[in-house]
């Protein structure tokens, strides 16, 4: 009963990371690391495979994949990095990167084209001794889960000041998944270890690769519930809104920038060519803005443009930008003509790749969620004169 118990959850969780894998590959074209994702999921949906199937017929017939499904952990690393490294930095997929995948390949041309039950090369002895090969996939895990945290680590120091609202719950999400895969990955290799170790015996252990159904369910409900986490939406406004976007107004002096190479006359001319290019050019309805692309169009370094946002404006590029997205919604949501639009349609043509981000943006800065000011007319009148 138990068995049985357990290959209807393993085979639940290889159909549902199936289907991910589908809708995965469908949108490649946004996201080049869906590739190494999709792979990193295709090895799980393999390991439970052939843990569904019978291991009597495994060795009888297909003795080499048998065999291979010990080898599958060391998969799993390389792909969360890969994947990481290439979301984050959009790096080119080179050859090279097949180092990665070294140990399995060779173990996949020996089972193949050597005579794999009588002779082993020396160099592949570790990888299948029992205990040397649980030491390895448990150090390959380690080691680049490691490094894509130190990858992740490295590149959100910056992101206050550097990116939008998509990037920070795209790499909210990349974190969970670091160290969920991790988990689960290290589960899968000490309980491979004990299966073979212990076998026939204790046998319930095998239930530890329901660990796989879990993690590919939670990928999935990320997908479903936060769908701009593995895609690109711009959402822009194709009829134009009423003026009323307020000029954000300099109180404080610039001569705190007296020993930094920034005259006030430089400070003011940065000042009202981004508000100028913000308002004339609405380049915050641009989903992925970054602080680079607003310097360059100015424009200034990126240094000098951090320095009047956080210093003179007192504000993070991230609330600048969303200080105007915020506002454009606002107009959208008191525009008659769009009183039929959903809120994730207002959200998406203000600029926002995220509803429950701008849900959260815009009741930080009116204090309602876009529902309850969409209902008040006498308080959007009120916050229309402020």
């Amino acid at each position: 009963m138990s068995a049985q118990v357990n290959i209807f959850l393993l085979l639940f969780g290889g159909l549902q990371g199936l289907l991910l894998s589908l809708l995965l590959f469908k949108k490649k074209a946004f996201r080049t690391g869906y590739l190494f994702l999709i792979g990193y999921l295709l090895v799980m949906i393999l390991q439970i495979t052939l843990k569904v199937m019978s291991k009597m017929w495994l060795t009888g017939n297909m003795m080499p994949l048998y065999a291979l499904s010990y080898q599958l952990p060391f998969l799993y690393g390389p792909f969360v990095y890969l994947f990481v490294r290439q979301v984050i930095g959009q790096r080119s997929v080179i050859l090279r990167d097949l180092i990665h995948f070294m140990p399995v390949i060779a173990v996949i041309i020996h089972l193949v084209f050597d005579d794999a039950y009588h002779y082993t090369p020396s160099l592949l002895i570790p990888l299948f001794d029992l205990k040397s090969r649980l030491v390895l996939q448990l150090v390959s895990l380690a080691s680049y889960h490691a490094a894509a945290m130190y990858y992740w680590y490295s590149y959100q120091k910056d992101l206050k000041n550097k990116f939008s609202d998509l990037q920070k719950i795209r790499l909210g999400w990349l974190k969970k998944f670091i160290y969920g895969s991790f988990i689960v990955c290290m589960l899968i290799a000490v309980v491979i270890y004990l299966m073979y170790l212990w076998f026939p015996h204790h046998q319930d252990v095998r239930f530890g690769f329901v660990a796989l159904t879990i993690f590919i369910y939670w990928i999935s409900f990320s997908a479903w519930n936060q769908p701009e986490i593995f895609s690109v939406i711009r959402g822009f406004a194709n009829e134009p809104v009423q003026a009323g976007i307020p000029k954000l107004i300099v109180h404080r002096s610039a001569k705190k920038y007296s020993n930094s190479g920034l005259s006030e006359g430089v400070i003011k001319k940065i000042i009202a060519r981004l508000e100028t290019i913000i308002q004339k050019n609405k380049l915050f309805l641009e989903a992925d803005l970054t602080i680079d692309k607003l310097a360059s169009d100015i424009p200034c370094s990126k240094h000098h443009l951090s320095q009047v946002l956080n210093d003179v404006l007192d504000k993070s590029f991230y609330d600048y930008i969303n200080h105007y997205r915020v506002e454009e919604a606002r107009q959208l949501l008191i525009d008659p003509g769009k009183a039929g639009y959903k809120i994730s349609s207002i959200a998406y043509d203000a600029g926002f790749n995220s509803v429950s981000t701008f849900n959260e943006v815009f009741r930080k800065f009116t204090g309602l969620t876009p529902s309850q000011f969409r209902k008040k007319p006498s308080q959007q009148a009120r916050q229309q004169r402020v």
